[in-house]
């Protein structure tokens, strides 16, 4: 059995297609499922992919805090993050309704949590100091950037949250890249992905290449003449 963080390492330099396509072949979701609709924007796309376990929260930040609303501290925040398996992703539902106008992903937010193990974040909210936070390395994916923070805070960890359409359970492995975000079926056993993304890349590979050489034709495309 190979490394687990090693088999990791190796689909983070995937794209998230060909590895939504190698999932496809396990045939264990519908095809409509598993991955964040066109709301969720990669803001750094240059950062490339990213693959981790999934930490999960809930925020809200439009308006003030309400007398008896109950606010998480964030030492509770951060000690979560700490103890969850590394590499991880911070994934956290904005639960304001639009237009929304806070903000919890800035370079002071993304250098503390980069420090506890994470390698990026994702919400249906709003990121600022882009610059600063890509030079930190650390991916964000969200509906689009903001200027202020407002009243952001967080109320509440550890649940399921809902992102772009895709619910994210804690602990589920998050594979990320300029397409948007999906989750590796926990079914699917991570060296028999690794394997099936490398036949899924050969195949098209083969294809590709039969379509930009000279000797193409509809005909031999039919009769998979590229194999």
């Amino acid at each position: 059995m190979r490394d687990h963080q090693e088999l990791i390492r190796e689909l983070a330099a995937i794209s998230s297609p060909i590895v939504y396509d190698a999932v496809e072949k396990f045939n264990v979701r519908g095809q409509e499922t598993g991955y964040t609709d066109a709301s969720i924007k990669c803001i750094m796309p240059e950062l490339g992919a990213i693959c981790g376990y999934a930490r999960t929260g809930k925020i809200t930040g439009n308006l003030p805090k309400s007398e008896n609303e109950e606010v998480l501290d964030m030492e509770k925040v951060w000690r979560y993050v700490d103890s969850m398996p590394k590499p991880g992703i911070m994934v956290v539902e904005d639960i304001d309704a639009y237009p929304k106008r806070s903000c919890a992903w800035g370079d002071y937010s993304a250098s503390i949590f980069k420090a506890l193990g994470c390698v990026g974040a994702v919400t249906n909210g709003c990121v600022r100091d882009v610059d600063e936070v890509r030079a930190l390395g650390f991916s964000l994916f969200a509906s689009t950037t903001v200027v202020g923070h407002a009243y952001i805070r967080y109320v509440g960890i550890d649940m399921p949250v809902t992102i772009g359409g895709l619910v994210v359970r804690p602990g589920d492995l998050i594979h990320a890249d300029l397409h948007g975000v999906g989750i590796i079926p926990k079914e699917i056993p991570l060296d028999a992905l690794v394997e099936k993304v490398k036949q899924c890349l050969e195949t098209e590979g083969k294809v590709i290449s039969y379509c930009n050489s000279p000797r193409f034709s509809l005909d031999g495309l039919l009769k998979h003449e590229y194999e």
